[in-house]
């Protein structure tokens, strides 16, 4: 039988891709589950047809990419795929040159950081425990406490609102699960997006498997949810409402100050995900309507591992770990001294800097795109360039294999993300590039990110070289 995990990870897969499960589709898959945990094997179209009846032109029907997405969709590794990469371009560089161009993705540690991090690791600071009664474990606390008030300071909060966790995903999973264990009796709905982090979107789905109701909310052609959205879906029964700040593929920047007005007249719970929108917009939960908002480390040169949830003191929460009464009783566990505090100097030179900041990159992307209307003017920007946060850029590249691309790209020194990724064994697109609308059998989907690091001169490397890559790996060619 299928666990609970598989089952999730199934019904993520068919709404990503637009696939009505029938009771034909959940017996090949449990078949096919079922084979391989026997036999540690995937079982061939021979077999899938004797014990289910579906034909190899059923699973081509049926599935986006046949027996692959079969595969896929029940976790067994693809051992061969059809269509593979195109091969890389052949590319000769006058001076080799590391430009990073995926912050969206992950930033480095910023020295200012890393300096507390030695300092704790060479136990000359917090290397106490918080929970003690000691001399030391009163300064890790102390520590906290000011990394604490880093933070909510920021967000104009209490410091009593800002809960520490282990990361992004996790404060998302506590605020999402936290409010729905609350209703585990009753049950109710819950309104999110179409185009949510996975770690907003399996959870919710996951509460689903308990009998909660779903509503996803489809963005518009430039990728936002709209206000007017969420306060038609809105029921008596709503007991939740998550929608992203900035998404972190395309950049777009959703109307969260006016859903959470909407939300704070319907007296329902507001959660954003903020971890692409900390440090590079204003985020004043109090004033926008926010119940609950997550940040992540590893986004504002902070090292991983470390995260934090705003949450309102109004609220509570059913935590996911229980033991200990730390971080308000909301989170047990000896609480990761270091990280924290690093974040919360990352977070206060994320605040300081960010105007300046902002207008910086917003300087190198609008050049940049100067260059790419110059060199390549029929690709296509995906989602809102004035609904954007300015460190991002989602490009579609006509007739040309974006792990290709990305793979060309890296071996010149170039870093940056792909809409999907050829040596995955899937050839699935984006869940978000598929709900705007993006034709991607036609364009290629790259992610460039910008941050402290970037210079024109990165932009200057990239295009020196793009126009001759794209020339050569273009399907046409």
């Amino acid at each position: 039988m299928l666990n609970n995990y598989v089952k999730t990870f199934i019904n993520q897969m068919a709404r990503r891709t637009g696939i009505n499960l029938t009771d034909m589709h959940k017996r090949i898959l449990e078949f096919v589950y079922n084979y391989y945990e026997k036999n540690r094997v995937g079982p061939m179209y021979r077999n899938i047809e004797r014990y289910t009846g579906a034909t190899k032109e059923d699973l081509e029907r049926l599935f986006p990419h046949g027996l692959n997405s079969v595969y896929t969709w029940v976790g067994i590794p693809i051992q061969s795929v059809n269509d593979l990469c195109k091969p890389i371009a052949d590319v000769k560089v006058d001076e080799d040159r590391e430009v990073y161009l995926d912050y969206n993705a992950t930033t480095y540690v910023r020295k200012e950081v890393v300096k507390i991090l030695t300092d704790y690791y060479n136990s000359k600071t917090g290397y106490g425990n918080p929970s003690s009664s000691t001399s030391l474990g009163k300064k890790a606390f102390d520590a906290i406490l000011n990394a604490r008030q880093e933070v909510a300071d920021c967000l104009k909060v209490k410091h009593s609102e800002v809960i520490f966790t282990g990361s992004g995903s996790e404060a998302n999973n506590l605020a999402v699960k936290g409010i729905g264990f609350k209703y585990i009796e009753t049950k109710g709905h819950i309104i999110t997006s179409q185009i949510e982090h996975p770690s907003i979107i399996e959870p919710v789905q996951f509460l689903g498997m308990f009998g909660f109701d779903i509503t996803f909310l489809d963005p518009d052609q430039n990728g936002l949810i709209t206000a007017d959205s969420v306060k038609e879906a809105l029921r008596s029964d709503t007991v939740l409402v998550s929608i992203m700040a900035v998404n972190n593929e395309i950049g777009t920047v959703n109307p969260i100050g006016e859903i959470g007005e909407i939300c704070r007249l319907a007296e329902v719970p507001f959660m954003v995900d903020a971890i692409q929108a900390f440090g590079k917009m204003d985020l004043f939960p109090k004033e926008m309507g926010i119940t609950m908002m997550s940040l992540s480390g590893h986004k504002i040169y902070a090292p991983k591992g470390i995260g934090a949830l705003y949450l309102d003191e109004t609220v509570s929460l059913v935590p996911l770990i229980h033991g200990g009464s730390q971080e308000f009783n909301n989170r047990a566990g000896t609480e990761n001294v270091g990280h924290i505090i690093a974040f919360g100097k990352a977070a206060k030179l994320a605040h300081m800097e960010m105007k300046s900041e902002m207008k910086r990159i917003q300087e190198i992307r609008d050049y940049f795109l100067d260059q790419l209307n110059r060199y390549c003017p029929d690709c296509i920007l995906n989602g809102s360039l004035k609904q954007r946060i300015p460190t991002n850029l989602n490009i579609g590249f006509p007739d040309i294999d974006s792990g290709a691309l990305l793979l060309s790209l890296n071996q010149i020194g170039i870093y940056v993300s792909a809409g999907s990724a050829c040596s995955s064994g899937s050839k699935e697109a984006s869940s978000v590039i598929k709900a705007i609308g993006v034709d991607t059998d036609r364009y290629g989907i790259i992610r460039f990110s910008f941050g402290l690091q970037t210079t024109q001169r990165d932009v200057d490397y990239l295009f020196t070289y793009l126009p001759g890559i794209l020339d050569q790996i273009r399907n046409d060619g």
